[in-house]
């Protein structure tokens, strides 16, 4: 997923500049690791870290950590740094996280669109709370696409959940394949979203 250009989230001028520190530029590696009863996306920073649960008995990984199948789905995670000098990440409102979120999901339709000729149609959106932690989910058919790495059937639709963890926007990506429930790949979003967890961790 492209790396965010610096205009994307321009604010209003309600929203005060700040200097940068380390919270603003710190950089999280990703790598997936497989658990008990499943396995976790886990994001480390030098001072912060969030993972995401992963509840499966039938999980592959691939050699990209942000790559997975579980059962017969395909499931996708990314982190996408924001820009450092227009938002006070630490105490962003409600109304403040939903701009930021819905100027996200527009430059990634756009890329979609426009990049890599996607066609997009029928655009939902659903603001969700979990934990007291504002959600977006957004999906959207995609009548021709096709087959992707990782399966034979091609995706009907693609359906995505964002959120702001610490000075990134985290993105979960489920495509519905052919044959499979849209209905049934949003819960299993749902389930996802509720095994986030952030941690601050001392360097």
């Amino acid at each position: 997923m492209k790396t965010l250009l610096s205009t994307l989230f321009l604010l209003t001028s309600s929203i005060v500049c700040i200097a940068q520190d380390d919270f603003y530029t710190e950089e999280f590696e990703l790598s997936f690791s497989t658990t008990m009863n499943g396995g976790e996306f886990v994001y480390n920073g030098k001072a912060h870290s969030f993972k995401i649960k992963v509840v499966s008995d039938s999980i592959r990984t691939t050699e990209h950590p942000n790559f997975i199948t579980v059962g017969n789905r395909i499931v996708q995670s990314n982190a996408v740094p924001l820009p450092s000098s227009r938002l006070d990440l630490k105490k962003l409102t409600i109304e403040q996280q939903k701009e930021v979120l819905n100027g996200y999901v527009e430059y990634e339709l756009d890329y979609f669109k426009n990049e890599i000729h996607l066609v997009c149609q029928n655009l939902q959106l659903e603001w969700v709370t979990v934990d007291a932690r504002l959600w977006l989910i957004w999906s959207f058919d995609v009548p021709k696409q096709k087959a992707t790495e990782g399966t034979s059937q091609p995706a009907t639709s693609q359906i995505y959940a964002s959120t702001i963890c610490f000075n990134q926007v985290l993105d979960l990506n489920i495509p519905v394949l052919k044959g499979d429930s849209k209905v049934k790949c949003k819960e299993h979003i749902h389930e996802l979203m509720n095994g986030l967890k952030l941690f601050d961790k001392k360097p």
